[in-house]
C-alpha cells in the first residue's frame, strides 16, 4: 500500500518567510472543440514538500540532476516525536530521541513532530520542532542517506547548523512532509524523487512510502 506524504502545491499557498518567488499555477488554456488543457508553473525549488541536496548549504556538491537516483529512496523508520512538539513554543530536538533507536537497517529516518496540523496557517512558519546540533551529529554518523520532518525546516528560522552537518555528510533532507502519522514505526519503504534540474540545490517532490515492500 502506499501512503502519500506530500502537500498539495496551490497557488499563493504559505512559503518560507523572505522568499519572493511567486507560486502560480496558470491555465493557459482549456477543454473545447479545439482545444485541450494546458497549465504552466511559476514556482521556488524550496515550496510546499522538497527535496534538499547537499549543495544547499555546501558548495562544491552536485546538482540533483548529477546525484544517484539511491539518494533518493531506500528503508526507512518513523520516529514519532509529536508529544515533545506539543509546546506552545517548540524548541530543538535533542540526541536523547535516538536512546534505544537502530538505524543501522535503515537509509531514511523520519521524525513525525506533528507540526504539519498547523500547515495552511500562520503559525507553520513562525515556530517549530528542529534538530539541535548535537541530533544532527548523531543523524550524520549513522551512515543515513536522508532525514525527513513535517516541519518547515532541520534548523530553526534562522538557523543552519543541522543543514551543514547533513551536508557535510552527504545527506539530502525532505522538508514540509504530511501524513507521517499514518506510518508504521518501521519496515517500509520511503521515496522522494526531485525534479532532474541542472545545478540546482533543491526540487519540490511527491514524497510516497510504501508499507509493503
Amino acid at each position: 500500500m502506499w501512503i502519500d506524504l506530500s502537500h498539495t502545491v496551490e497557488s499563493d499557498m504559505a512559503q518560507w518567510r523572505g522568499d519572493d518567488q511567486p507560486l502560480k499555477l496558470h491555465r493557459r488554456s482549456e477543454h473545447g472543440p479545439d482545444s485541450h488543457m494546458s497549465s504552466s508553473l511559476e514556482i521556488g525549488c524550496h515550496v510546499g514538500t522538497h527535496l534538499d541536496a547537499p549543495l544547499h548549504f555546501l558548495a562544491g556538491e552536485p546538482g540533483l540532476a548529477e546525484l544517484p537516483i539511491t539518494r533518493f529512496l531506500g528503508p526507512a523508520m518513523k520516529l514519532d516525536v509529536s508529544g515533545l512538539s506539543a509546546a506552545s513554543e517548540p524548541g530543538p530536538l535533542g540526541r536523547e530521541i535516538l536512546d534505544g533507536v537502530q538505524l543501522e537497517s535503515v537509509a531514511f529516518l523520519l521524525l513525525h513532530t506533528g507540526w504539519d496540523q498547523h500547515w495552511g496557517t500562520s503559525r507553520y512558519y513562525d515556530c517549530w520542532p528542529y534538530l539541535s546540533g548535537e541530533l544532527a551529529e548523531c543523524l550524520a554518523s549513522a551512515g543515513l542517506r536522508g532525514v525527513g520532518l513535517d516541519t518547515p525546516s532541520l534548523d530553526d528560522y534562522s538557523g543552519h547548523i543541522a543543514h551543514d552537518v547533513c551536508a557535510e555528510a552527504g545527506m539530502v533532507n525532505i522538508e514540509n512532509l504530511t501524513n507521517l502519522a499514518a506510518l508504521p514505526a518501521s519496515g517500509f519503504l520511503f521515496q522522494a524523487l526531485p525534479l532532474k534540474l541542472d545545478g540546482t540545490e533543491a526540487s519540490p517532490v511527491r514524497a510516497v512510502a510504501w508499507l509493503n515492500p
